[in-house]
């Protein structure tokens, strides 16, 4: 009976959910544009820019305008 569960190998998933999501860019390989839309999406689901990603969001925007 063990050497029946031994032979069988676990089956994987046919197309994992995380696959079928774009991948998100680290913050230092945003443009100026990427950085508006994520924290425009930032301040929409988490109620403000009050986060540390939005404040490394900020810092970035800071560091490409000047």
């Amino acid at each position: 009976m063990a050497e029946n569960k031994a032979d069988k190998k676990p089956e994987a998933p046919a197309a994992p959910a995380a696959e079928s999501t774009p991948k998100t860019k680290k913050i230092n390989r945003l443009n100026l544009a990427g950085i508006d839309s994520q924290l425009a999406i930032c301040k929409e689901k988490q109620g403000g820019l009050s986060s540390k990603y939005a404040h490394q969001l900020l810092a970035r925007r800071k560091a490409l305008t000047s």
